[in-house]
C-alpha cells in the first residue's frame, strides 16, 4: 500500500483509502485517474488553510470575537480582529484539541433557500450566497457550528499537523507548513514594503467602502458602479504621480519594472510613461519579454515542457548589450518576440536614448541583480502587483495569484493564442519560476504599485466564463 501511494502524507486509515481509490477508479470514465491531494499541491494547501480558518473562527465566535482573513503573507495568511480579541495561546491551544479529539467536519449540500435559512446569524455568508446563481450551498459543519466556505474543507480535524499563530502590528499571522517540508511549520522572512503596500490597499478599500463582493454586488445592483470605476481610477492615478515626483527626485536613468506573471507591468510601465512625458522626460520602453530565447533554446521544466520563466529563457548577453550600446548614444534596432511562432522578429524600429529620455525595463526578471550586471546604470525600481484586499466575505479571501491567473488567461486566450486549458496547465511551472526568479527580489523595491481593481474580477468574468467552460 506505501509502494503504491508513496506520496501519501495524511494520518488517514490505508485500507480504506485503497478501496476508496479502487472504488473511484472504477467509477470514472476510462483514461482518467485519481490524484491525492497534499501540502506539496497547492489546491492541497488552500484545503489545509480554509480548514484552520474555519476552526479559528469556530473558536472565536463561540467566545464572541469576530475574526477576518485579509491576504497572504510568504508562508502566512494575515488576519485580524473586527470585534473583541482573545490570546492567540488560547486559540492555538484549543485548535490543537480539536486536532487530537479528530473531530469530524460535515459538508452538506443544502438547497439555497434552507442554506440562507441555516446560516442565519452569519450575515457575511447571507450576503453573499443570496446573489449566488448556484441552486445548492455547500455548508461546513462541526459541533453545531456552520459557515459557507468558497472551496473544499479537511473531512476530520486529525488531517491537520503543523501550524502556528504569531501577533504582528494590526492583526496576526496563521503560519503554514512548508510547501518542501508539509510536516514543518513555513518560514516567515519579513518583507515589511510587502505589508506597507497591503496597508495602502486596505485604506484604498475604506475609500471606495467595499470590503467583499457582496458590497461590489450591491453597487453594481444599484446602478451605482460607475462612480466606483471613477474614483478607482483616480486612486492609481495619483499613486503613479507620486511614483513619477520619486522618480524625478531621484533623477533615475532607467525605472526598473518587476512582479510576478500577470500583474499589470505593461500596463502600468505605459501609464507610468504618460505621467513622465506631463514633465517633459520620453520614455523609451524595453519588455523584457522581447529577449526571449527562441523557443526551440528554452531550458525545459522538470515535467519536460519548456520553462518560460526562468532567467534563462532570456538572451541576457544580447539584452546587455543593448543597453550598453543605449548608454553609448547609439541608436538599437528594436527586437520583437512573436510568441505565436516562438520567434524572434525584427521590428524595424529604432531607438536611443537622449538626454530627455528615460528608460523603462518591465519584465519578470527586472529586479535580478544579474540583469544589469557590470552595467553601471541610475535605477529605480517599481514591484507591482494585485494586492486583492477585496474578499468574499469575512473568512472567504480571493488570492492573489487567483486574480493574476485570471488574468493571464484573459492575455493568452485573446492575444498570445493559448487556450484557457494550456494555462493552466502551465500555471504550475509559473508559480515555480515567481518563487525562484522574482519574490525573492521584491524588498529591492523603491516603490510597491498594487495594479488591483476592485471591479476587475467582474469585467474579467464575461470574457472568462466561455473558455473556461471549455477546459475538460
Amino acid at each position: 500500500m506505501l509502494e503504491k501511494y508513496p506520496d501519501l502524507k495524511f494520518p488517514v486509515t490505508l485500507a480504506k483509502v485503497d478501496n476508496q481509490y479502487t472504488s473511484l477508479q472504477n467509477s470514472m470514465p476510462e483514461g482518467s485517474s485519481v490524484e491525492f491531494l497534499d501540502l506539496e499541491n497547492a489546491e492541497g494547501m488552500r484545503t489545509y488553510e480554509r480548514t484552520l480558518v474555519f476552526l479559528l473562527d469556530y473558536i472565536c465566535k463561540g467566545k464572541g470575537v469576530t475574526i477576518k482573513i485579509e491576504h497572504s503573507y510568504g508562508n502566512a495568511i494575515f488576519g485580524r480582529f473586527l470585534k473583541g480579541s482573545l490570546s492567540l495561546k488560547t486559540i492555538k491551544r484549543e485548535v490543537n484539541n480539536l486536532i487530537k479529539k479528530k473531530k469530524n467536519i460535515e459538508r452538506v449540500m443544502l438547497p439555497k433557500l434552507e442554506a440562507l435559512h441555516y446560516l442565519s446569524g452569519r450575515e457575511d455568508d447571507i450576503n453573499i450566497l443570496k446573489n449566488f446563481a448556484a441552486s445548492y450551498i455547500p455548508v461546513y459543519k462541526i459541533d453545531g457550528f456552520s459557515a459557507y466556505f468558497a472551496g473544499h474543507l479537511l473531512p476530520n480535524t486529525g488531517f491537520l499537523s503543523a501550524f502556528d499563530l504569531k501577533s504582528v502590528q494590526g492583526g496576526f499571522l496563521l503560519i503554514l507548513p512548508s510547501k518542501e517540508k508539509p510536516y514543518s511549520i513555513g518560514r516567515v522572512e519579513k518583507r515589511e514594503k510587502l505589508f506597507n503596500a497591503y496597508r495602502e490597499a486596505k485604506r484604498e478599500t475604506e475609500i471606495l467602502k467595499i470590503w467583499d463582493v457582496s458590497q461590489l454586488n450591491r453597487y453594481i445592483l444599484r446602478g451605482e458602479v460607475s462612480d466606483i470605476l471613477k474614483i478607482a481610477e483616480v486612486i492609481h492615478s495619483e499613486k503613479i504621480t507620486v511614483i513619477c515626483k520619486k522618480i524625478l527626485q531621484k533623477k533615475a536613468r532607467a525605472i526598473l519594472i518587476a512582479g510576478p506573471s500577470s500583474s499589470g507591468k505593461t500596463t502600468s510601465s505605459k501609464r507610468l510613461g504618460i505621467h513622465l512625458r506631463v514633465h517633459g522626460i520620453k520614455p523609451v520602453y524595453i519588455s523584457l519579454d522581447d529577449y526571449f530565447l527562441e523557443r526551440v533554446k528554452t531550458p525545459y521544466y522538470k515535467d519536460g515542457t519548456r520553462f518560460f520563466d526562468s532567467f534563462a529563457a532570456m538572451d541576457v548577453d544580447l539584452f546587455r548589450k543593448h543597453i550598453n550600446d543605449l548608454l553609448k548614444g547609439k541608436k538599437v534596432e528594436k527586437i520583437y518576440f512573436n510568441f505565436k511562432t516562438g520567434k524572434r522578429e525584427k521590428s524595424r524600429e529604432v531607438f536611443e536614448l537622449k538626454e530627455d529620455n528615460i528608460l523603462i525595463i518591465e519584465g519578470l526578471h527586472s529586479f535580478n541583480p544579474d540583469l544589469l550586471k557590470n552595467i553601471s546604470l541610475k535605477t529605480f525600481l517599481v514591484y507591482i502587483s494585485p494586492l486583492t484586499q477585496l474578499n468574499i466575505n469575512r473568512i472567504n479571501r480571493i488570492p492573489t495569484r487567483d486574480l493574476r491567473l485570471l488574468r493571464r488567461i484573459f492575455r493568452d486566450t485573446r492575444y498570445r493564442g493559448y487556450s484557457a486549458e494550456h494555462t493552466l496547465k502551465k500555471w504550475e511551472s509559473v508559480k515555480d519560476g515567481e518563487d525562484q526568479f522574482v519574490f525573492p527580489y521584491q524588498e529591492r523595491a523603491d516603490v510597491m504599485f498594487d495594479s488591483s481593481l476592485v471591479y476587475e474580477l467582474a469585467v474579467l468574468k464575461i470574457f472568462l466564463e466561455t473558455p473556461l467552460r471549455c477546459v475538460p
